[in-house]
């Protein structure tokens, strides 16, 4: 994030200003947010006695995050740190003794041992296994992937680790030699060379000499398995190498002394129960393919069971509990994301959470102690845990407590039904000392993914509008992974047209309930949510404002351009744009693109220069489309390659200019 701040007091300045009750601390302002502190990756030690977990803090002066690898001691209250200032430490795992602690992180090489080329920056290193005893010493470099680790894991002995590493290119000389011409097959259109699969390979946790266990034309993704006897590894089987193939993924078993490979059927994220005997994984559920539910299958993979099913919501992760009795998964529950305990012959029973959404699935402690990083309305991010009978969460951090300074919006839900009566819900941030009688300008915030939703956990950018005193509504439309597979279903294959609607409707239930000034109302999002930002402008003319970011603006080129091309085919009901008359007409229908004439609303278009994910020429096809118009429009791209900006400086640029943009037209 970025400085800017004193021009954009200035615009907060000429904003028009919402009475309060009475004076109370000052207002959130950009600026404030760059002392947020990040908790992620936390790790239980088996035995409930530690937790390793990694902070993440931005450096504005070198525009890079920063993270450190701690240790906290349940016992004693205390914090260790392991790794200090490292910019990409991740991944901490335990070893099963709970002796040792491994994590990703890459070598830090001396800056006189770099080759120096004029004009050439040095290689960054690639992520490896790092190793670290907990009684001290210096830790160990357990890995020399010349692709880096991506996933990896412990065998249950703690002798052997299994990761997953990219190939290296095969025609490398060739390559040296300017012959670099490739073949386009499902490549995003920011592909600079074909795509290499990545598989599985071991090596002692002592360190040693790596052993290849998988190769093909398929790809591994994700963690490997091991299997509590040390004889299978359990892992994702992509089709292919190609990052946006995400149909067809299956479960696969190498067989660890042979090398043998299994297929296990469709499904991802695989993990043994304790016993070995049978395996718990993710799969498409047959209701919504949008939606992940819990298979359960034998370890030989015989008996697959949809048992599981019933948890009904999009889980993040699933693994048993150490008596193999119950699976634990997360998933978005309403507008919180929750940790359940899913008895295999029993109740769905959710962990007591209360206000608090875990951020990312918890890591579980053989006596069933849980530790997890969790988020509030107030508190973006801290270390909790919850122990075995628990009422609540224990907060062992407090990071953030900074924000307590300043005077916060309020988070609430609103349920309401889309045309169809199907339930629909989004979260409302009031600001402080809001007095009803006043009518306070309204901005919709809309989430990305779409299978992703928005919860009632602290947000800087709804917080920044909410201190220039507008109402920030944050809809979880059709098609977010909330309220389950029938919700997910209804809006297939008409993704922008149904959840429009369900959009529309929540804006006019706020406007009957809520003090809103219906002159002064925005509309804005990214990715996901851009397309629903440039679907509402283009099919409703109430907006002051809209800002649409990263949007998909037409399906057929996100469908033919983007590193997750079958992810639209699944939206749009699983045909391909040119496989028919229909398919075609399909396409169109539910595209910005094809409505754009009708654009009235003052509109600023934000992107990255190489976004793979939705192609950056989307945005200039409709910018330019807008302009024809003569309807007021900017357009502004961030010179990088990505989805969105992800260094600190740009990351505050693109916040700030979002809110300066409604500030100019409110």
């Amino acid at each position: 994030m970025r400085p800017g701040t004193l021009m954009l007091a200035a615009v907060f300045a000429l904003a028009p200003a919402a009475p309060v009750r009475a004076a109370a601390a000052r207002p959130l302002e950009l600026r404030d947010l760059r002392s947020i502190v990040n908790v992620a990756d936390p790790q239980i030690s088996p035995d409930g006695k530690r937790i390793a977990y990694v902070v993440r803090r931005a450096d504005y002066d070198n525009d890079r995050y920063r993270s450190e690898l701690i240790v906290f001691d349940l016992a004693a209250r205390t914090r260790t740190t392991y790794t200090r200032e490292r910019s990409d430490v991740s991944s901490p795992h335990w070893s099963p003794a709970g002796d040792r602690l491994a994590y990703l992180a890459t070598p830090i090489v001396p800056p006189e041992t770099r080759a120096a080329v004029p004009g050439v920056p040095p290689a960054r290193p690639a992520p490896q296994i790092h190793v670290a005893s907990v009684v001290g010493g210096d830790p160990q470099t357990i890995t020399t992937a010349k692709g880096g680790v991506a996933g990896y894991s412990w065998s249950h002995d703690g002798k052997w680790f299994a990761y997953v590493t990219t190939d290296e290119v095969r025609n490398q000389k060739a390559i040296d030699a300017h012959e670099d011409s490739f073949e386009v097959v499902g490549d995003a259109w920011t592909s600079r060379a074909a795509p290499n699969p990545a598989h599985i390979w071991v090596i002692a946790a002592a360190s040693g000499k790596a052993r290849r266990l998988t190769s093909g034309t398929w790809s591994v993704s994700g963690t490997p398995a091991w299997s509590p006897d040390g004889a299978a590894i359990a892992f994702t089987r992509s089709p292919d190498a190609y990052p946006g193939h995400t149909l067809g993924s299956s479960i696969g078993v190498v067989d660890v002394r042979s090398g043998t490979v299994r297929s296990f059927g469709a499904g991802e994220g695989p993990s043994y129960s304790h016993d070995g005997r049978s395996i718990v994984f993710r799969v498409p559920s047959p209701v919504a393919a949008t939606q992940t539910d819990i298979g359960l299958m034998n370890a030989d993979g015989s008996d697959r069971t949809t048992s599981l099913q019933r948890l009904d919501r999009n889980a993040s992760g699933a693994e048993f509990a150490f008596d193999d009795r119950a699976v634990i998964a997360g998933a978005n529950d309403g507008t919180f994301h929750r940790l359940f305990h899913i008895a295999l012959d029993g109740p769905i029973v959710p962990y007591p959470m209360g206000k608090i959404s875990t951020n990312g699935d918890g890591s579980v402690a053989h006596d069933g102690t849980v530790a997890f990083a969790g988020a509030t309305g107030s508190d973006p991010s801290e270390l909790y845990v919850v122990h075995p009978g628990g009422k609540q969460p224990e907060r062992l951090t407090n990071y953030n407590a900074f924000l307590s300074r300043y005077n916060l919006g309020t988070n609430r839900t609103m349920i309401w039904k889309g045309d169809d009566g199907v339930t629909v819900d989004g979260v409302i941030t009031e600001p402080a000392g809001m007095v009803r009688g006043h009518a306070y300008p309204l901005v919709l915030i809309v989430h990305g993914g779409p299978t992703g939703a928005s919860l009632e956990t602290f947000s800087g950018l709804a917080e920044l509008m909410a201190a220039r005193g507008w109402v920030v509504f944050q809809p979880n439309y059709r098609g977010s992974d909330n309220l389950g597979s029938h919700s997910m279903r209804t809006a297939i294959p008409h993704v922008a047209n149904v959840a429009g609607r369900d959009v529309l409707r929540g804006v006019d239930q706020l406007e009957r309930e809520d003090p809103i000034d219906t002159k002064r109302i925005g509309v804005s999002g990214w990715s996901a949510g851009g397309l629903m930002t440039s679907w509402l402008i283009t099919h409703d003319t109430r907006w002051r404002a809209a800002m649409t970011g990263a949007a998909v603006n037409d399906w057929t080129k996100l469908a033919t351009m983007s590193d997750a091309d079958s992810y639209a085919w699944e939206l749009l009901g699983g045909g391909k744009p040119y496989a028919s008359e229909t398919t075609r007409a399909l396409y169109d229908a539910e595209s910005p693109i094809t409505y754009v004439a009708n654009v009235r609303t003052p509109l600023l278009i934000m992107t990255d220069a190489g976004d793979q994910r939705v192609p950056t020429p989307l945005s200039y096809e409709f910018y330019h489309e807008v302009r024809a118009t003569g309807t007021p429009v900017e357009m502004v791209v961030f010179p990088v390659n990505g989805h969105n900006p992800t260094d600190p400086i740009r990351s505050e640029d693109r916040t700030k200019r979002w809110v300066e943009w409604f500030a100019r037209h409110f």
